[in-house]
């Protein structure tokens, strides 16, 4: 006749709730099968013990089979503890999230200002530009080939001014971004260590169970604390390495600028030379078109005729 199971709860509030709790249950439901068919009632019993540890961090015993649902007085205390754990957790979490809307709220007003700083820098170009020719007339600076030099190099100057605006908004971004991924990481490093400790307080309060499932689930709290710690380390250096990446960037653009000026200024001086003797074919690496060439070359033969 085949045996016939007392209960038919078989651990189903854990299979549900904690499928790693109910994988060791089963394991030790294997060892019990394993030592009954060797005739070992020591291994058996042992067996019986490891899946009831387990068990009783749940609250209840499965009997003397295995298959029963029988409460004991650990539950009530156990919840009290979760609910507390819990609630501390996210007590952090929304403190986290709260402190993360406030700098959130930060984005507009710093895309307002890079975007009023890029308004007045082409602002203060044109006010140059338009300004350019009574400036160098108060200068007595005249020809037109010093005109449209000294207008390139205002557009040199601009674009560069441009480029700086934006990389300062990109790096001003991307810090509140950083500061908004370590608040949250913070948060869950606190929230998961206010349960790990909590967690702890309840395992010392039943030592008999420190062995158990508490002392797991404890356990598992303190690795994923560890692992918001390791995440939270991780985002730092990668905040370092953009910042470092942004630096070398900019320098390196900043360089690029300056050996196009330093290109444009020997183009500039050599055309300046060859225009002297009536030729401005080196006004043409510069930029200027074939008519704007002809009109400097009039101009040059109208000043030899004058003299």
């Amino acid at each position: 006749m085949a045996y016939q199971k007392l209960g038919s709860f078989n651990d189903a509030y854990i299979k549900q709730s904690s499928p790693g709790s109910y994988q060791q249950i089963q394991a030790a439901k294997s060892a019990w099968e394993a030592a009954n068919a060797a005739g070992d009632r020591a291994g058996m019993d042992a067996a019986h013990q490891a899946a009831e540890s387990i068990r009783a961090a749940y609250g209840y015993s499965g009997g003397v089979d295995g298959s029963q649902y029988l409460p004991n007085s650990y539950a009530p205390v156990r919840n009290q503890y979760m609910d507390a754990a819990n609630a501390a957790a996210q007590a952090y979490r929304l403190a986290a999230q709260a402190g993360a809307s406030q700098l959130e709220a930060q984005r507009p007003q710093i895309q307002a200002d890079y975007d009023a700083l890029a308004k007045q820098t082409y602002i203060n170009y044109m006010k140059e530009k338009q300004a350019l020719p009574e400036t160098m007339a108060k200068l007595g600076i005249t020809g037109q080939g010093a005109a449209e030099s000294t207008a390139a190099s205002q557009s040199n100057q601009y674009q560069q001014n441009v480029l700086e605006g934006e990389l300062a908004r990109q790096e001003a971004l991307q810090g509140l971004n950083n500061r908004i991924d370590e608040l949250y990481q913070q948060g869950e490093a606190q929230a998961a260590q206010a349960q790990a400790d909590i967690l702890l307080s309840l395992a010392q309060g039943y030592p008999d169970f420190l062995q158990s499932q508490q002392e797991w689930e404890y356990k598992l709290s303190q690795q994923q604390a560890e692992k918001n710690q390791q995440a939270w380390e991780q985002s730092q250096q990668e905040w370092k390495n953009q910042q470092q990446l942004a630096q070398q960037q900019l320098a390196a653009q900043k360089e690029a600028a300056a050996q196009q000026q330093d290109t444009f200024n020997r183009q500039l001086a050599v055309a300046k030379i060859l225009a002297q003797y009536g030729d401005f074919s080196g006004y043409i690496s510069l930029g200027f078109n074939e008519d704007q060439i002809a009109q400097m070359r009039r101009a040059w033969q109208l000043q030899q005729l004058q003299k």
